[in-house]
């Protein structure tokens, strides 16, 4: 007769709530997606550049490292509509993304500053949950060590999964719409790839985990080494030994 509580052992780790869905959904408020074809721009919710940290009205940001080259989804007084709009700023980078400085971004715009800014805060609030659903399921798993390698593996895959897909979503918008495009695709892309991502590195982690803990490796025979003959010594002549 199967023994029940064996089976529950198996089985219950595989019922533990996962922080796949919020973490996946939430990794595009902290990670910074790369522009492929750019040199080093990345889209972000938040400004790289220390001085307006904290001060920016804008909410959705194609920079550099520094910051300081930008272009960035804003709403505030136009000098070039004459009125307060959602509109795009640029410095340095007309060039690469080919938007001029104040460009209106109208309805779409407006729709895209918005959603960048409830996302900021709320991607964040969501990879927090998820965090905190993962530790907890490590804390109540059968298999605690199992769980925290699904755990790591999964976040880790879901940072790749974020910035990879991404990527391509950012290269994909930017074909359509240099700027808005750009953003949308990147953020969009970021989305199903951190899902992804964790969902692949949960089940792979844990399938090599089950094959190492169940495989056995059987030692090899010892070997006797063969006993080395020392060469006989002749008596010297102090030990009564016959002279030749």
């Amino acid at each position: 007769m199967a023994d029940p509580t064996l089976s529950e052992e198996v089985t219950s780790d595989e019922d533990l709530m996962s922080g796949m869905i919020p973490v996946g959904v939430g990794a595009g408020s902290v990670v910074r997606i790369p522009i492929p074809g750019t040199p080093g721009f990345a889209v972000g919710l938040e400004t790289n550049d220390s001085r307006r940290r904290g001060r920016s009205t804008s909410t959705l940001f194609l920079q550099d490292i520094t910051g300081k080259r930008v272009l960035r989804l804003d709403y505030g007084y136009n000098p070039r509509s004459g009125c307060i709009d959602y509109h795009w700023n640029q410095d340095r980078v007309h060039k690469i993304f080919g938007v001029s400085d104040h460009t209106p971004g109208g309805r779409i715009g407006a729709l895209a500053y918005e959603s960048a800014r409830a996302y900021k805060y709320g991607g964040r609030v969501l990879v927090i949950a998820g965090v905190a659903i993962d530790m907890y399921s490590i804390v109540v798993a059968d298999r605690p060590i199992r769980r925290t390698v699904q755990v790591v593996s999964g976040w880790t895959g879901a940072w790749l999964g974020c910035r990879g897909v991404g990527q391509l979503g950012a290269m994909a918008g930017t074909f359509v719409e240099p700027g808005l495009g750009t953003g949308v695709g990147a953020l969009g892309g970021c989305i199903v790839g951190g899902i992804g991502g964790y969902a692949l590195g949960e089940a792979v982690s844990g399938e090599v985990y089950d094959w190492a803990a169940d495989t056995f490796f059987t030692p090899l025979p010892e070997t006797a080494l063969p006993d080395t003959a020392l060469p006989e010594t002749a008596p010297s002549a102090a030990a009564g030994g016959a002279r030749p």
